[in-house]
């Protein structure tokens, strides 16, 4: 049953209200049925009234016109000329309430307009009668009986009206009666209920609460026990991370040593071999003199392909700048390669290098050369941006073409894995996105591992200088012949 208390509780809540509700609407129907029943009430004594009044008009035209007759005092006419004025709007009045109140009591009206306008010519005659006979007027019995005939008829319908309206005054208070008896047996049956209701309700809420705090205990209990455990799974995999970052770092410096040294036995043994080669040939060609051999000239020729070869090939495993000057050096040599080769424009603003370890020298270059050899295969570019700074205590470098942008990069590209990883080689972080305006950007931070100068190196180019300013001494360099295959 525990898991039924908060639908119960919302369902008792919700009778509850809907009990407090109806209790509100029952009164307001209620309100409003004893205004209608009110309203029936008040124009059935209007109507009442009306019928009083119209008696009361007939009855000063029946005294004015009888002491007329009797005194012959015209002053007994006042009354008489009273009623004839005001008979015929209170009259109109009268049938107007009944035709209102759903009773026009067409039979009764006719009647009444029948014998009113009768009556009305009796007693204008009687009246002519008068003025003309004097005295003689009064003994015409047959007049008398005649009008008291019509008055009593007359009389008869008006109080069958009145009758009808006081019958309808009885009922509508009869049914005012039993509306407020309705009306006050619901309004205290239904918020005893709705409060019993509300109160269940409560009870039920209560008991969803000590459950909810006993889940919410559990649940506190079991959320400790579950970062105690996380933790530990997260330091085990944070060591595990370490260990996979070392195992890389080292994996990567045994890489980078033996291209070292595959390329100083490149440079050693097949750059020797062909400069003996083309010793041997040019000692050949000095004692032959005068006499010419072209297979000679073959050979020379052939022995400085092997060397270039060789130049090229030590070149490529590991840039010798690198080792000898630092990054900014490679790379001011590697751009004047990809302008030579690719006809990029390279525009170079490096600060100094001197903060960076001999690690990060090698990571970020091996970067620069990913970037530059997705710039050549995809970008479409036609000038390369290659700049760096320094941000408080990191060193930032950014890549950046005016090619066609990065589009859609898939999520196991391999290049840009590759930069990634070396960025976290080297102990920051990149970003890889688009340029402002168009083309691409690649963003580098690395923490300096030692003091740096605040001066840019007095051998690099000024900003917006391209990398085909270097001195002689780099230049003349073996080895950057052309862009490295990576």
């Amino acid at each position: 049953m525990r898991f039924l208390s908060f639908p119960v509780a919302a369902g008792l809540l919700l009778a509850g209200c809907v009990a407090f509700i109806a209790t509100a609407y029952g009164e307001y129907r209620s309100l409003g049925e004893l205004t209608r029943l009110e309203n029936v009430r008040a124009h059935a004594l209007s109507t009442q009234a009306l019928i009083s009044r119209l008696n009361h008009l007939l009855v000063d035209l029946e005294t004015g016109q009888r002491g007329f007759l009797i005194t012959g005092d015209a002053s007994f006419l006042e009354p008489y000329d009273h009623g004839l004025r005001e008979l015929d709007p209170r009259y109109g009045e009268l049938k107007a309430a009944l035709q209102s109140s759903g009773d026009a009591q067409e039979a009764a009206i006719a009647r009444l307009d029948r014998l009113i306008a009768d009556r009305r010519v009796q007693l204008a005659q009687n009246v002519d009668s008068r003025w003309k006979q004097g005295e003689a007027a009064i003994r015409n019995v047959q007049a008398w009986v005649a009008g008291k005939q019509l008055m009593d008829e007359i009389r008869g319908e008006l109080d069958r009206l009145d009758a009808l309206q006081q019958q309808r005054i009885n009922d509508i208070e009869i049914e005012v009666r039993d509306q407020q008896e309705q009306t006050a047996l619901l309004a205290q049956i239904l918020p005893v209920v709705g409060g019993a209701l509300v109160a269940a309700a409560l009870v039920a809420l209560w008991l969803e609460r000590e459950r909810r705090d006993e889940a919410e205990r559990a649940l506190r209990d079991s959320h400790a026990q579950l970062e105690t455990v996380v933790g530990l799974r997260t330091l085990a995999l944070r060591e595990a991370l370490d260990r996979i970052q070392s195992f890389a770092a080292e994996l990567d410096r045994s890489v980078e040593g033996e291209r070292r040294r595959l390329a100083r036995e490149v440079h050693d043994q097949l750059g020797q071999l062909g400069t003996a080669s083309k010793m041997l040939v040019m000692s050949l060609t000095r004692k032959m003199t005068p006499t010419k051999e072209p297979m000679l000239d073959e050979l020379l020729a052939i022995a400085d392909d092997v060397i270039g070869a060789a130049r090229r090939i030590a070149s490529s495993l590991r840039p010798p700048l690198l080792d000898d000057f630092g990054f900014a050096a490679a790379v001011q040599h590697y751009a004047q390669g990809l302008e030579r080769q690719s006809g990029l424009v390279v525009t170079l603003d490096l600060a100094t290098d001197e903060g960076l370890d001999v690690e990060q020298h090698n990571q970020l270059f091996r970067l620069l050369q990913e970037a530059a050899t997705n710039v050549l295969r995809h970008a479409k570019a036609q000038h390369l941006v290659i700049e760096s700074r320094l941000e408080g205590n990191d060193y930032c470098l950014r890549i950046q073409d005016d090619g066609v942008g990065p589009g859609h990069v898939r999520a196991d590209a391999c290049g840009l894995r590759n930069m990634h990883e070396r960025a976290v080689l080297a102990g920051g972080d990149m970003a890889f996105g688009p340029a402002p305006g168009q083309g691409t950007r690649v963003e580098v931070r690395v923490p300096l591992k030692a003091a740096v100068q605040t001066s840019a190196l007095s051998s690099l180019p000024a900003p917006g200088a391209t990398a085909t300013s270097r001195t002689d001494a780099i230049e003349s360099e073996e080895g950057w012949d052309e862009v490295s295959d990576r």
